[in-house]
């Protein structure tokens, strides 16, 4: 099994359980700019679809749109069908060479799965901040997604709809590392 793969699969049960225990705050405000909970559900299902999508298993590339609307009425079972997507998308021989599109090109689905672990992690960490949930990653889960930041040309991650500025600071902490270099403070 891919390192990538194992990785994002990880981070998508991750998300999973932060969102089981949103009960009724789905429009709880997050650190993530202006978006709510179920705002950020809505984007990360969007971003798990997309994976399946270019590995060949339904949906349509890159139609994130109204992240609240994706979400749906049932944000959890929105997100449990596009898991399952997924999960059927890359449990298929050869699914992780196939070469997709990406906004940082093309490349194998196997290395957009290490892309894509950054977003996940960092919306679940949202999500939990929001609704003062206790989370803690895992070192080594840490450590991949702030190797996968070192090696990305920051072009690709700041803008409209994109990370913030990253905020300064003087830490060896990796998760705080991550936040500030994603525009988000610790205690945020």
């Amino acid at each position: 099994m891919s390192v990538n793969l194992r990785m994002y699969t990880r981070m998508v049960f991750g998300f999973e359980h932060v969102i089981r225990q949103v009960g009724d705050r789905w429009h709880t405000p997050t650190p993530c700019g202006e978006w709510d909970v179920r705002q950020v559900t809505g984007h990360t299902i969007a971003v798990i679809s997309n994976v399946a999508a270019r590995a060949g298993v339904g949906g349509l590339l890159d139609q994130f749109g109204d992240v609240a609307a994706t979400a749906g009425d049932d944000p959890l079972g929105s997100f449990r069908a596009a898991r399952d997507r997924y999960l059927l998308a890359t449990d298929r021989p050869g699914a992780l060479a196939v070469v997709v599109p990406s906004r940082l090109g093309r490349m194998t689905l196997d290395r957009y799965l290490a892309v894509m672990c950054c977003d996940t992690l960092v919306h679940t960490w949202d999500i939990a901040t929001a609704l003062a949930l206790p989370i803690d990653f895992e070192r080594d889960a840490l450590a991949f997604v702030r190797a996968e930041y070192a090696i990305r040309p920051v072009e690709t991650m700041r803008g409209p709809d994109l990370y913030g500025a990253e905020i300064a600071v003087d830490t060896d902490d990796t998760l705080t590392a991550i936040l500030a270099f994603t525009g988000r403070g610790s205690g945020s």
